[in-house]
């Protein structure tokens, strides 16, 4: 009937909200926290981390497409390249790109971690929450940002950009050290190791893709 069917969307709906608020607050401010909870089996309070992964990656790349008309122009502070190529980029390729290199990123990760013979599953795991996580953040400089350029507070803008990415990169080392329980000294070469393949990997596929975008 149309009652259980309202009935069972309001429970799905406020459940959901609430999964929210208990799943939110430890992606971001908890390293690692969300996946040593799935692998414990305490997963029925949280949101699950694929759902999670495409529910902040859809309101990051949805707020990013809105910006584009509206913020400063990428393309024109980085010489070079067009706008066409740019607006593609952000609205259609990197979304793409990303999970691309998702599996990508899990992969490296269980090489890295291969004595530990956990399976694939649990780097898996850790590479949706780590993505979600800098999906979460991007929001959180998205909203923040708007806010700042309305002030016309461009340099406290770019300040609250680096603190970002600062908190971001400790954060990725904190949650390897979190799930892995390694040493400081281990966990950082690894650390190194994978953010640079990591960051190869982005270049290059942006860099294809740019010679994609001009010869087509």
């Amino acid at each position: 009937s149309v009652a259980t069917l309202l009935t069972h969307f309001l429970n799905d709906y406020f459940t959901f909200d609430s999964k929210i608020i208990r799943s939110g607050l430890p992606l971001i401010s908890r390293p690692a926290f969300l996946t040593k909870e799935y692998l414990k089996g305490r997963r029925v309070q949280y949101i699950a981390p694929f759902r999670l992964f495409i529910f902040l990656s859809l309101i990051f790349f949805l707020l990013i497409s809105g910006s584009n008309s509206s913020s400063v122009d990428v393309s024109a502070e980085v010489k070079g390249f067009n706008d066409a190529f740019w607006n593609r980029f952000f609205d259609s390729w990197l979304p793409k790109l990303f999970f691309f290199l998702l599996p990508l990123f899990a992969l490296i990760i269980a090489w890295l971690y291969r004595k530990q013979q956990r399976g694939m599953m649990p780097h898996f795991l850790f590479a949706l929450h780590f993505h979600s996580s800098l999906f979460f953040m991007g929001i959180i400089y998205a909203v923040v940002s708007y806010i700042f350029r309305k002030l016309e507070w461009l340099i406290v803008n770019e300040v609250f950009l680096g603190l970002c990415g600062l908190y971001l990169a400790f954060y990725l080392w904190k949650s390897l050290r979190k799930m892995y329980s390694e040493s400081r000294l281990k966990t950082s070469w690894k650390y190194i190791v994978l953010v640079v393949l990591y960051a190869t990997l982005l270049v290059v596929s942006t860099f294809v893709l740019l010679l994609f975008s001009y010869n087509y």
